[in-house]
């Protein structure tokens, strides 16, 4: 989008009043403004509605002296206008504020906070407008649609479906958010969905080969299948942001909003994947904790016994479990931050010198050369009892499939759960899913995934 500064768009207004008067002064800023965005000396985006320069010209019969004073005046008016649009602009003395997106309204406001999940300000700025759009304010609804966020088509028929298609460009950031919260997303098989059932081929036997004399005729072998399916499920996120529209709130909830709707996602996705019982708490998903097959289970032995009594020797047992074809750079160790701390961290540590600095690695920490990923919907060290994973160890992308149906849809209300009362905007977020640890062993064979218990 193509940037006009506000000196250029007052030094615009005035030469049009001069010449045509009020009327000039109107049709010159709409056409002016089309396709631009209005930004201050900082580079920061402001509301053009802010701006009011009226400026009549002056008459053929004034002396010359006389217009000329006038002139003067007309340009001392605006620079006052423009020293008042800058103040107006600027940050609260003695407080630094980062550049950002002026809030769109009757009057200039305050400089936005940096935004934390969006890339852009500008672009936070642009998905609380859809927001707001969405939910009925007439005047952002028409900023989306002249300012390329969808088009009127869109606002009129999407919503048939049930709530509004997040636009593209958002809808980006917001998997993006989903993958950087999501352990499992992250890790697992992502298989798009193109409807609501999804049948996907497994390979569970190969061919055979039979040593033959000379002359003697080959045995004929063939290679068995079954089905894997991935079903759709609805997960659904509601959560409220504040509405304070006088003030700098548009970045900031279209920002806030992104991440509880990605971070609530992504952590009942992990429930699901890691935790998952077949239940409806689950959304009828079965997780690792219960698909992985007895061959696959390695007991530390500890029991009810505090961690610091692990010891390597039971880490290894949990080695030993995971099948030598299962083995690649996808590999890695599933863990809460509590548990990596007292157990695997400890025991890293206790090595000592080099070898323990090669054990932990620092920052990305890193068990025996294998990545540790941090899941906090994982059993902590306070919480785990006799029986219950401590962590899980294998290739998530060989052992379980993330079906991925649709993008997210947004409904928006200023009257659901109490949002009216509290000035709040309500916000309602879905999208479908579906998870299926398949490859992760039976009781004869271990899989993709192994888990150790306490």
């Amino acid at each position: 989008m193509k940037t006009m500064t506000i000196k250029e768009f007052e030094a615009g207004l005035r030469n049009a009043a001069k010449q045509h008067g009020e009327d000039g002064v109107r049709i010159a800023k709409s056409l002016m403004l089309n396709g631009v965005m209005l930004v201050d000396e900082a580079g920061a985006p402001i509301d053009p509605e802010a701006v009011d320069i009226s400026i009549a010209p002056a008459t053929a019969t004034k002396a010359m002296d006389e217009v000329e004073d006038e002139e003067e005046d007309k340009d001392e008016e605006a620079k006052q206008i423009a020293k008042a649009v800058r103040k107006a602009l600027r940050p609260d003395e003695g407080i630094t504020v980062p550049r950002g997106i002026v809030q769109a309204g009757d009057s200039p406001r305050r400089v936005y906070k940096t935004v934390r999940h969006f890339k852009s300000a500008e672009k936070a700025f642009r998905f609380g407008q859809f927001l707001l759009g969405i939910s009925g304010r007439q005047k952002s609804l028409n900023w989306c649609i002249s300012n390329g966020v969808f088009t009127k088509a869109h606002t009129e028929t999407v919503n048939s479906a049930g709530g509004f298609l997040v636009p593209e460009e958002f809808e980006a950031e917001i998997v993006t958010l989903r993958e950087q919260y999501g352990v499992f997303r992250q890790n697992a098989r992502i298989v798009p969905m193109n409807r609501d059932t999804k049948w996907m081929p497994r390979r569970t036997g190969g061919l055979t080969a039979y040593w033959v004399g000379e002359s003697t005729a080959g045995q004929e072998s063939t290679q068995s299948f079954d089905r894997i399916q991935l079903v759709a499920r609805k997960l659904m996120v509601l959560t409220t942001v504040s509405t304070e529209l006088d003030e700098d709130a548009i970045t900031n909830m279209g920002d806030d909003a992104a991440q509880e709707i990605a971070y609530e996602f992504s952590k009942r996705e992990d429930e699901a994947g890691f935790n998952g019982d077949g239940t409806s708490s689950y959304g009828g998903i079965v997780g690792l904790t219960n698909a992985v097959g007895t061959a696959g289970v390695a007991d530390s032995g500890l029991g009810t016994s505090d961690l610091s009594n692990a010891t390597m020797a039971m880490v290894a047992k949990m080695f030993a479990k995971l099948p030598n074809w299962a083995m690649n750079g996808s590999v890695k160790l599933y863990c809460h931050k509590s548990v990596y701390h007292e157990l695997f961290e400890r025991l890293a540590m206790t090595s000592g010198g080099v070898t323990g600095a090669e054990v932990a690695a620092g920052y990305s920490p890193r068990f025996f050369g294998y990545p540790v990923v941090i899941s906090q919907v994982l059993p902590s060290s306070a919480t785990t009892t006799d029986g219950t994973v401590l962590a899980y160890f294998g290739d998530l992308s060989q052992g379980c499939y993330f079906g991925d149906r649709r993008e997210v849809t947004v409904k928006v209300s200023d009257s659901a759960l109490n949002a009216f009362e509290q000035d709040e905007v309500a916000i309602k977020g879905t999208q479908r899913v579906d998870i299926v640890c398949a490859n992760v062993g039976d009781a004869t064979n271990a899989g993709a995934v192994v888990k150790f218990t306490r």
